[in-house]
């Protein structure tokens, strides 16, 4: 009797003691001290909402009894006491309630956080800064409990800018993704923002991997702006029946990345579908492949695309136009989205969600089912992409090289169980492609260099000295599981 009361007892406390402690999950009993929320700011990240190169958007969070803060910046300069010039700015606060999400007037439980406390994220956008000019900034949390300094660059007018771009990272984020975006960092320090395609976590709604996910990064999120792709992960089916759950978006979207709001979009889609017009060189356009209402996205594509006068267009989104993982076929994607991308022949389509990397691309002219890939010297119409970062590592069509020919564009190079990042040169009409491994070896290298008429020509890279990567031909895959 003594032991079932003793059992008991225990139980109560250690329910108490998870509640106490904010952050415990079933069956873990080493809470994470880096996920719990407290007076310090934390998960700081930096975004763009309007003009990159007059402002900068920074989000961070907080505990709850954190109700009002503010962030300061000044110019870097080599003074010590640059922050003597400080100016400061309040931040927009709003409470992020993790037991549960309102969604069409239904409050839907997000069971994964059972036992979190409700957190306050917080937000600036820092206005009339100039432009290609290097800033620290920082957050305060509770009053006099600040970050450190970052250091960050807006956009220039003119002349030549470098970004990275990873594919989903998902899966062993700590433990296996880590690696992956500092060896990204460490290549291209100076990269001017990093575009994440998707699947940036496994289960969206859930707390612990947007604390892995930030942790693996570290400082990085505070000093290279983030522009981030909804996956099909960042949504989860959220219920108290089976029958009752709705696929939503992620809680934590909106609150910890301050996005472009377009108006004319849907209210579902804004914050998802953006655009970025980087400089007169870059345009960044971002859609929502998991809102199955791709017409409202074509045309808003199409509309944009029209009106932009950048000398190069990036379109990304989770799901790949072609797809090369399984049987992962968006014949539906395809349709409505294909006839935008080449008819404004967009220069890159950067995707995920295969868990593989393909490079293939679409000449210009007529196109033939039978076409090879293209070779050097080529006119180019469209350069599709689709890449994964995190361990999760999936087979690549059963065809392999003859996957691509019946839908008209010609593979390139491809790969599986590899992680990797990009890193994408832009300088007038040159622009220049590498793709890496994680242990920074140049897998994958090409050369797009356009004239005044917008005519693009394929130029060789710098060439790899690694072998196609197979799975018969690497170290044995077991899956790569979230933990705890």
């Amino acid at each position: 009797m003594k032991q079932l009361v003793y059992r008991a007892a225990l139980a109560v406390t250690c329910a108490l003691g998870f509640a106490a402690s904010s952050y415990a999950h079933p069956g873990v009993h080493d809470v994470a001290p880096w996920q719990a929320a407290t007076k310090w700011p934390d998960r700081i990240v930096l975004t763009f909402e309007t003009d990159p190169a007059r402002s900068l958007a920074v989000s961070w969070r907080t505990s709850s009894d954190v109700t009002a803060t503010i962030a300061q910046i000044a110019l870097a300069t080599p003074d010590a006491r640059f922050d003597l010039a400080a100016r400061t700015v309040a931040a927009e606060t709003e409470t992020l309630d993790l037991q549960g999400i309102e969604h069409e007037g239904v409050r839907l439980p997000m069971p994964r956080n059972a036992g979190l406390p409700s957190t306050h994220y917080h937000s600036v956008r820092f206005d009339g800064l100039e432009p290609d000019t290097l800033y620290a900034y920082r957050v305060q949390g509770a009053d006099g409990i600040w970050s450190e300094w970052f250091q960050a660059r807006t956009a220039p007018l003119s002349g030549p800018l470098r970004f990275i771009y990873v594919g989903d990272a998902q899966n062993g984020i700590t433990s296996h993704w880590s690696r992956v975006i500092r060896a990204a960092f460490q290549a291209a320090p100076d990269a001017r923002f990093i575009l994440h395609a998707g699947d940036l976590v496994n289960k969206g709604s859930r707390d612990y991997e947007w604390a892995e996910w930030f942790k693996a990064s570290g400082f990085i999120h505070g000093m290279i702006p983030a522009i981030p792709v909804a996956g099909n992960h960042e949504y989860e089916k959220l219920g108290l029946t089976e029958d009752s759950k709705q696929r939503v978006l992620s809680a934590l979207w909106r609150p910890q990345f301050r996005l472009p709001a377009d108006p004319p979009l849907p209210a579902a889609m804004r914050e998802t579908v953006y655009d970025v017009r980087y400089s007169p060189d870059l345009h960044v356009f971002v859609l929502d492949s998991n809102l199955k209402d791709y017409a409202v996205q074509a045309e808003w594509l199409d509309r944009k695309l029209a009106a932009s006068d950048a000398r190069w267009r990036v379109v990304t989104m989770h799901h790949p136009v072609y797809s090369s993982g399984r049987d992962r076929d968006n014949k539906t994607l395809r349709e409505m989205l294909l006839p935008v991308l080449t008819g404004h022949r967009v220069d890159l389509v950067l995707q995920g969600h295969d868990h593989t990397y393909a490079r293939g691309m679409i000449g210009s002219g007529e196109q033939s089912p039978e076409r090879s890939a293209l070779a050097e010297g080529d006119e180019l119409a469209v350069m599709f992409v689709n890449s994964v970062s995190g361990p999760k590592q999936y087979k690549f069509k059963d065809d392999r090289w003859n996957a691509y020919k019946p839908t008209g564009v010609g593979l390139e190079r491809f790969a599986e169980n590899s992680q990797f990042f990009q890193v994408i040169d832009i300088d007038g009409g040159r622009l220049d492609y590498r793709a890496y491994t994680a242990d920074g070896q140049l897998y994958d290298s090409v050369v797009i260099v356009k004239d005044e008429a917008g005519r693009k020509r394929i130029e060789a890279g710098n060439a790899s000295t690694m072998k196609t990567r197979l799975f018969d031909e690497t170290m044995p895959y077991e899956s790569v599981g979230d933990t705890p």
